[in-house]
Protein backbone atom coordinates (compact mmCIF):
# COMPACT_ATOMS: atom_id res chain seq x y z
CA UNK A 1 0.00 0.00 0.00
CA UNK A 2 0.82 3.59 -0.30
CA UNK A 3 1.87 5.93 1.52
CA UNK A 4 -1.11 5.97 4.24
CA UNK A 5 -2.20 7.69 7.49
CA UNK A 6 -3.95 5.86 10.47
CA UNK A 7 -6.91 7.40 12.15
CA UNK A 8 -7.58 5.84 16.09
CA UNK A 9 -10.07 5.58 18.23
CA UNK A 10 -8.19 6.12 21.23
CA UNK A 11 -8.36 4.83 24.27
CA UNK A 12 -11.78 2.92 23.58
CA UNK A 13 -10.48 0.55 21.56
CA UNK A 14 -8.50 -0.46 24.90
CA UNK A 15 -11.45 0.53 27.06
CA UNK A 16 -13.35 -2.26 24.07
CA UNK A 17 -10.45 -5.51 24.71
CA UNK A 18 -10.66 -4.74 28.62
CA UNK A 19 -14.47 -5.09 28.98
CA UNK A 20 -14.90 -7.97 26.25
CA UNK A 21 -11.92 -10.00 27.75
CA UNK A 22 -13.88 -9.17 31.59
CA UNK A 23 -17.14 -10.26 29.86
CA UNK A 24 -15.38 -13.70 28.38
CA UNK A 25 -13.62 -14.48 31.72
CA UNK A 26 -17.13 -14.00 33.70
CA UNK A 27 -19.02 -15.95 30.92
CA UNK A 28 -16.07 -18.68 31.14
CA UNK A 29 -16.51 -18.88 35.03
CA UNK A 30 -19.72 -19.22 35.21
CA UNK A 31 -20.15 -21.96 32.37
CA UNK A 32 -17.62 -23.59 34.09
CA UNK A 33 -19.36 -23.50 37.17
CA UNK A 34 -22.45 -24.26 35.57
CA UNK A 35 -20.91 -27.35 33.63
CA UNK A 36 -19.55 -28.79 36.78
CA UNK A 37 -22.90 -29.21 38.48
CA UNK A 38 -25.69 -29.84 35.72
CA UNK A 39 -29.58 -29.37 36.56
CA UNK A 40 -32.40 -29.83 34.50
CA UNK A 41 -33.16 -27.16 32.59
CA UNK A 42 -30.06 -25.88 32.38
CA UNK A 43 -29.63 -26.21 28.53
CA UNK A 44 -31.31 -22.80 27.67
CA UNK A 45 -28.62 -20.77 29.87
CA UNK A 46 -26.38 -22.52 27.66
CA UNK A 47 -28.44 -21.64 24.14
CA UNK A 48 -29.25 -18.39 24.96
CA UNK A 49 -25.72 -17.53 27.55
CA UNK A 50 -23.14 -18.27 24.67
CA UNK A 51 -24.75 -16.55 21.44
CA UNK A 52 -25.36 -13.98 24.00
CA UNK A 53 -21.79 -12.98 25.34
CA UNK A 54 -20.71 -13.52 21.64
CA UNK A 55 -22.32 -10.26 20.88
CA UNK A 56 -21.40 -8.61 23.98
CA UNK A 57 -17.65 -9.58 23.23
CA UNK A 58 -17.09 -9.14 18.92
CA UNK A 59 -19.74 -6.12 19.02
CA UNK A 60 -17.03 -3.84 20.64
CA UNK A 61 -14.07 -5.12 18.83
CA UNK A 62 -14.98 -4.54 15.59
CA UNK A 63 -16.73 -1.23 16.37
CA UNK A 64 -13.39 0.69 17.14
CA UNK A 65 -11.03 -0.24 14.47
CA UNK A 66 -8.36 2.17 13.88
CA UNK A 67 -9.60 3.66 9.93
CA UNK A 68 -6.78 3.82 7.18
CA UNK A 69 -6.31 6.55 4.84
CA UNK A 70 -4.43 6.49 1.44
CA UNK A 71 -4.60 7.76 -2.20
CA UNK A 72 -5.62 3.74 -2.88
CA UNK A 73 -8.30 3.43 -0.68
CA UNK A 74 -9.93 3.99 3.00
CA UNK A 75 -9.93 0.65 5.09
CA UNK A 76 -10.08 -0.45 8.80
CA UNK A 77 -7.49 -1.27 11.18
CA UNK A 78 -7.58 -4.30 14.45
CA UNK A 79 -4.86 -3.71 16.86
CA UNK A 80 -2.41 -3.11 13.85
CA UNK A 81 -3.99 -5.61 11.42
CA UNK A 82 -5.48 -4.38 8.28
CA UNK A 83 -9.27 -6.24 8.12
CA UNK A 84 -10.91 -4.22 5.74
CA UNK A 85 -10.02 -2.21 2.89
CA UNK A 86 -11.63 -0.38 0.36
CA UNK A 87 -9.92 1.10 -2.93
CA UNK A 88 -11.48 4.53 -4.17
CA UNK A 89 -12.93 3.22 -7.83
CA UNK A 90 -15.19 0.66 -5.79
CA UNK A 91 -16.59 4.04 -3.99
CA UNK A 92 -19.94 4.18 -5.46
CA UNK A 93 -21.31 6.97 -2.30
CA UNK A 94 -20.74 8.63 0.70
CA UNK A 95 -23.98 8.23 2.72
CA UNK A 96 -23.63 10.23 6.11
CA UNK A 97 -25.84 10.51 9.29
CA UNK A 98 -28.39 12.97 10.12
CA UNK A 99 -27.39 16.56 9.47
CA UNK A 100 -27.94 18.43 12.62
CA UNK A 101 -29.88 21.73 12.66
CA UNK A 102 -27.69 24.58 14.21
CA UNK A 103 -24.23 23.39 12.25
CA UNK A 104 -24.99 21.27 10.06
CA UNK A 105 -22.43 18.77 11.13
CA UNK A 106 -22.88 14.88 11.10
CA UNK A 107 -22.16 12.10 13.50
CA UNK A 108 -21.18 9.12 10.65
CA UNK A 109 -20.14 8.51 7.20
CA UNK A 110 -20.46 5.03 5.48
CA UNK A 111 -18.26 4.87 2.29
CA UNK A 112 -20.78 2.60 0.13
CA UNK A 113 -19.22 0.21 -2.26
CA UNK A 114 -22.90 -0.88 -3.73
CA UNK A 115 -25.75 1.26 -3.18
CA UNK A 116 -28.15 -1.34 -2.60
CA UNK A 117 -25.65 -3.09 0.10
CA UNK A 118 -26.44 -1.58 3.50
CA UNK A 119 -23.77 -3.17 5.22
CA UNK A 120 -20.68 -2.84 2.28
CA UNK A 121 -18.09 -0.32 2.69
CA UNK A 122 -16.57 1.71 5.34
CA UNK A 123 -18.33 3.29 8.27
CA UNK A 124 -16.49 5.98 10.06
CA UNK A 125 -18.10 7.97 13.06
CA UNK A 126 -17.03 11.31 14.61
CA UNK A 127 -16.36 9.85 17.88
CA UNK A 128 -12.63 9.13 16.08
CA UNK A 129 -9.64 10.81 17.29
CA UNK A 130 -8.60 13.86 15.31
CA UNK A 131 -12.00 13.35 12.83
CA UNK A 132 -11.65 16.96 11.29
CA UNK A 133 -8.11 15.16 9.52
CA UNK A 134 -10.06 12.37 8.81
CA UNK A 135 -12.95 14.14 7.00
CA UNK A 136 -10.80 16.42 4.98
CA UNK A 137 -8.23 13.27 3.31
CA UNK A 138 -12.00 11.58 2.30
CA UNK A 139 -13.12 14.94 1.31
CA UNK A 140 -10.38 15.18 -1.00
CA UNK A 141 -10.46 11.94 -2.60
CA UNK A 142 -14.63 12.10 -2.77
CA UNK A 143 -14.38 15.82 -4.45
CA UNK A 144 -11.81 14.49 -6.81
CA UNK A 145 -13.22 11.49 -8.14
CA UNK A 146 -16.79 13.10 -7.86
CA UNK A 147 -18.34 10.65 -5.79
CA UNK A 148 -21.95 11.57 -4.91
CA UNK A 149 -22.31 12.41 -1.28
CA UNK A 150 -26.02 12.52 0.44
CA UNK A 151 -27.41 12.77 4.31
CA UNK A 152 -30.40 12.56 6.23
CA UNK A 153 -32.09 15.80 7.03
CA UNK A 154 -34.97 14.52 9.78
CA UNK A 155 -36.71 11.99 7.38
CA UNK A 156 -35.67 13.30 3.79
CA UNK A 157 -32.67 12.12 1.96
CA UNK A 158 -30.86 15.45 0.54
CA UNK A 159 -27.82 15.33 -1.48
CA UNK A 160 -24.69 16.97 -1.26
CA UNK A 161 -22.25 18.81 -2.86
CA UNK A 162 -19.27 18.08 -0.18
CA UNK A 163 -18.55 16.11 2.94
CA UNK A 164 -20.44 17.68 5.79
CA UNK A 165 -17.86 18.74 8.99
CA UNK A 166 -18.06 16.06 11.49
CA UNK A 167 -20.21 16.76 15.07
CA UNK A 168 -17.52 17.07 17.74
CA UNK A 169 -17.19 17.46 21.60
CA UNK A 170 -19.66 15.46 23.43
CA UNK A 171 -22.14 15.57 20.49
CA UNK A 172 -20.46 13.39 18.97
CA UNK A 173 -21.14 10.66 21.44
CA UNK A 174 -24.91 10.90 20.79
Amino acid sequence: MAKYKRFRYGRLSWLALALSLTVTGMAIYAFTRAAQAPRDGDLIYFAVGIPFVAVLVISPLLAYRDVIVSDEGVGRAFFGFQTRFVHWEKVEAVRCGVVSKGDSSVGSYHLQTRIESPFGGVRITSMIDDVGSLVDAISKEVTRREIPVSAWEVNKLIILDRLPPPKKGPAAWN
